[in-house]
């Protein structure tokens, strides 16, 4: 006996199943309902309810091709004959006597088909601390998706062409990272340096959140607050700033160190430079193509980057994001070796600042908010045709820290596979070209049948899936930035009110003239 929950919507089913193959169903449309791809629905089908994705549509008529074509032609007019539109849609859900879990079975044949409604929102349970956007359903927006806070450490990753809508997405997460402060914050490195003031959203930045003023902190080049003084480049470091560096080169940079203390690197350098290699093997003893190739790399550090000092700002970096400050990083305007090393030294410092924490602390560890270091232009970092960053080690072995990447890039096929399956969470939106839809579409679960789907999205529109939570692509809209800001409204600091400025003459006319009374005759 089929499960129909009311009147309206017995008139409000979209068709009936006409065949199942394993998870894949289709069903004929009504001429009158309107569906989209990646749209839910759901199956009733006796005491279960069966959820499912539009993957695909078809028009069809039951006239054989040739009589379609005679028609079409004019040579021929046939009798009665039904033209329909087969839609096929992947099952990724059931409930069944009140539990929900992944497809035990299938639909029958003739089973109606209805659109998701609110109540089905509640079975889905697609919300979540970090509101991302609301659920599509044909043409109607229904209630919020979002991931959970413990969902960071396990990674996530924001996918799309340019122009797609990741800045407004990277706005959306990061602002909810800072509304949820201290549990969560964030490490932003902003490459083009568009998420303070948001230039390509009406001038809506990060800048105008109502806690910009106590729960951010925002870094630039311009102010020189970029600074990493040599002194505190220890040679453990090296690693994150020369990732092609070598053992012996590393083993080289260690000698210096025991030899010369903090100011090894400058020494060095001025040895290098005043008396060449032979100069540092009169410090230490090391093969000469190995004195040149570290000190080669370690005097062409750029001294606006890295002075002749003990100060380096990745250390207000870590006080801060301990403290549940988020801190913005802009690196605009400096070259892409400069921007490399910055990044890799300031994640590398955070990161390893938890792990430690963790290891020698464990107590003050737990009092630590969850990170979420986002990385834009991930592919640059992340290339497995290149030599293997802090990130990677990032996404492999940092989850027990509580430490979660969001790489976010336009070609995600340029992402190392083994870094890619560590991502859970994944925001995918509008890709076009056929290698990035590709390697998403075969690398992340639910999406094998998404192709089309992906390139059909439309601006600001999604995908997400974020596993073990949601276990399936969620068709989203996200939220637009400068629409979120005027939900939040100003934040109240609770501050005392300002007297107007004719109390304020009041009193200092009054303070002049007991001053003029003291003054001798």
């Amino acid at each position: 006996m089929l499960s129909i929950r009311s009147g309206f919507e017995i008139s409000n089913h979209l068709g009936s199943i006409c065949e199942v193959n394993g998870d894949k169903i289709s069903f004929f449309l009504k001429k009158d309902a309107t569906l989209s791809f990646g749209q839910m629905v759901r199956i009733n089908s006796a005491n279960i309810d069966f959820y499912a994705r539009v993957v695909n549509a078809q028009s069809k008529s039951t006239l054989a091709t040739g009589e379609q074509l005679r028609e079409a032609e004019g040579k021929e007019a046939f009798g009665p004959y039904s033209c329909f539109k087969c839609i096929e849609a992947i099952l990724f859900l059931e409930k069944k006597s009140g539990k929900v879990r992944s497809p035990t079975f299938t639909p029958h044949y003739m089973d109606k088909v209805y659109p998701t409604n609110e109540e089905d929102l509640e079975i889905l349970k697609l919300d979540g601390e970090l509101t991302i956007g609301h659920l599509r359903s044909g043409e109607q927006i229904l209630g919020q998706v979002g991931i959970n806070a413990d969902s960071i450490p396990r990674m996530m990753g924001i996918f799309g062409m340019t122009g797609s809508g990741k800045t407004n997405t990277e706005l959306i997460i990061n602002a909810q990272l800072i509304d949820n402060s201290p549990r969560t914050v964030g490490l932003i490195f902003d490459f083009a340096g568009q998420l303070l003031e948001g230039k390509e959203l009406g001038n809506r930045g990060l800048c105008n959140h109502p806690f910009f003023h106590n729960r951010v902190r925002f870094f630039n080049t311009k102010e020189g607050k970029l600074r990493v003084g040599l002194r505190t480049l220890l040679p453990s470091k090296l690693r994150n700033l020369f990732t092609d560096i070598t053992n012996p080169q590393y083993r080289l940079a260690e000698k210096l160190y025991g030899q010369l203390g903090k100011a090894w690197i400058e020494k060095a350098c001025e040895e290098y430079e005043s008396n060449g290699p032979n100069g540092i093997a009169k410090i230490v003893r090391a093969h000469k193509g190995t004195i040149n190739a570290l000190l080669q790399k370690l005097t062409h550090l750029d001294r606006t980057l890295f002075p002749i000092s003990g100060y380096s700002f990745i250390d207000d970096v870590i006080e801060n994001i301990r403290q549940g400050i988020t801190c913005l990083i802009d690196i605009s305007g400096i070259t892409s070796e400069q921007q490399y090393h910055i990044v890799c030294l300031t994640a590398a410092g955070a990161a390893n600042y938890y792990k430690r924490t963790w290891e020698k602390n464990y107590e003050e560890w737990q009092r630590l908010p969850t990170l979420l270091i986002t990385l834009e232009e991930a592919h640059e970092f992340l290339d497995p045709a290149k030599e293997r960053t802090i990130f990677s080690a990032i996404a492999l072995t940092y989850r027990k820290y509580r430490v979660g990447l969001n790489a976010v890039t336009p070609r995600p096929s340029r992402i190392n596979p083994d870094v890619f399956a560590e991502l859970w969470t994944k925001v995918i939106m509008k890709t076009e070209l056929k290698t990035d839809r590709d390697y998403l579409t075969r690398n992340t679960p639910y999406l094998e049948y998404s192709d089309t789907e992906v390139k059909m999205l439309d601006i600001g529109e999604a995908l997400i899936i974020s596993e073990p939570k949601i276990r399936f692509a969620v068709p989203v809209k996200v939220l637009h930035y400068p629409e979120y800001l005027k939900a939040s409204g100003k934040m109240d600091y609770d501050l005392p009110q300002s007297k107007v400025l004719d109390t304020l003459d009041t009193s200092l006319k009054r303070l002049q003239e007991a001053g003029k009374k003291l003054e001798p005759s």
